[in-house]
């Protein structure tokens, strides 16, 4: 990335080529110019959330669909802060509370003077990926919502789920499955919401979220208990943890399975607007997959999803917790400043990456 004109910089947590974690640096970076100020804010960040999608940018494992724009390249895409600099529009006015995802290249393909993530002190953000930050949250819980927010959201409306309806959610305590449980039961009205976790916090946690029934994956299959004839079948299956093959065994005839694991169709791909020509090598057709072809043989429709930016979809998000339907799940909250391995940003990532974690990992900027 050119310099600033001023020379101005920034402290961020960036990579300056793909790998571990421990290729993550603490970095002085230019402070943001060179983007389209008509329709993009700057957001002074004062907390960013980390996501498991974050590893495999940093590992190089997307690189072929999602590669980084220069490098040192700022790590993390969820943000909470405030408009610091207004886009010349008028959407957004300096010192308004804002939160927002951030996502790669404008709508018209052309590829942005400046994209980096949001792990800075100072982040860029198209205006149509942000909105106001409800009061009744923090910053922190804030930044926590958007990607597992949204794409629970658009899952659960793609899945046409609705009140009355049975769903069944492979990985409840996660970051996307904590969202999902609130949304089917509280938002959507589902009868009956069953979801997986281990025994103890994280299936307590589900449970106070709304889930009706939560299994012990561990020691319990699914399968086993849902499947066969005599087994309750559900209208929809949401599978976060790339088991939708199984859950052809478990869906009710005519119902939806949809997943946002494991290895992407070629439709969705398409869909997104997708171009490596290498990767589509090895994408299957919806209709080559063997769970598509699983789904079929009950019946059932199998769908795999990614996330789409839509500030439609965020703001009915900020409206439900604002009226308190849904809320923030965070697992803890680091400190930008600290470069302590528990205390500091590198706990968040670790913790993160580790799998274990209950929600969101989020890391503070403002004191």
């Amino acid at each position: 990335m050119d310099n600033h004109p001023d020379g101005k910089t920034m402290n961020s947590i960036a990579f300056s080529k793909y790998g571990s974690p421990d290729v993550l640096k603490k970095t002085s970076v230019s402070y943001p110019h060179g983007f389209d100020t008509r329709s993009n804010v700057v957001i002074k960040v004062h907390a960013s959330a980390i996501n498991p999608v974050d590893k495999g940018l940093l590992s190089g494992d997307y690189k072929m669909v999602i590669p980084v724009a220069a490098f040192p390249h700022v790590i993390s895409y969820d943000v909470a802060g405030v408009v610091e600099e207004a886009d010349l529009e008028g959407k957004f006015s300096v010192g308004q509370p804002v939160f927002a995802r951030l996502f790669g290249s404008p709508k018209d393909g052309k590829k942005t003077p400046w994209y980096r993530g949001a792990m800075a002190e100072y982040c860029v953000a198209d205006t149509s990926n942000v909105v106001l930050k409800p009061e009744n949250l923090t910053f922190e819980e804030a930044a926590s919502i958007p990607l597992v927010g949204l794409t629970a959201l658009q899952v659960l409306k793609s899945s046409r789920l609705k009140e009355g309806d049975s769903i069944f959610i492979s990985g409840g305590a996660g970051g996307v499955g904590t969202m999902a449980i609130q949304l089917a039961k509280h938002v959507f009205k589902a009868k009956l919401v069953v979801t997986t976790a281990s025994e103890g916090e994280k299936a307590d946690l589900c449970k106070n979220l709304g889930a009706d029934v939560v299994l012990d994956y561990k020691t319990t299959n699914f399968e086993e208990v849902y499947g066969g004839d005599s087994g309750e079948k559900f209208d929809v299956c949401f599978d976060t943890t790339n088991e939708s093959l199984g859950m052809a065994n478990i869906v009710k005839e005519g119902g939806r399975i949809v997943t946002i694991a494991g290895m992407s169709t070629l439709e969705e791909l398409r869909r997104i607007g997708g171009t490596a020509w290498i990767l589509k090598l090895f994408v299957k057709r919806r209709m080559k997959r063997k769970e598509y072809k699983a789904a079929r043989s009950k019946n059932a429709d199998w769908n795999y999803q990614f996330l789409s930016p839509s500030q439609a979809d965020l703001t009915t998000l900020a409206n439900h917790l604002e009226s308190g339907m849904i809320k923030p799940v965070l697992d803890g909250v680091w400190d930008f400043h600290s470069d302590e391995e528990e205390s500091g940003w590198k706990g968040a990532f670790n913790r993160s990456f580790s799998g274990r974690a209950k929600g969101k990992c989020v890391v503070k900027f403002e004191q």
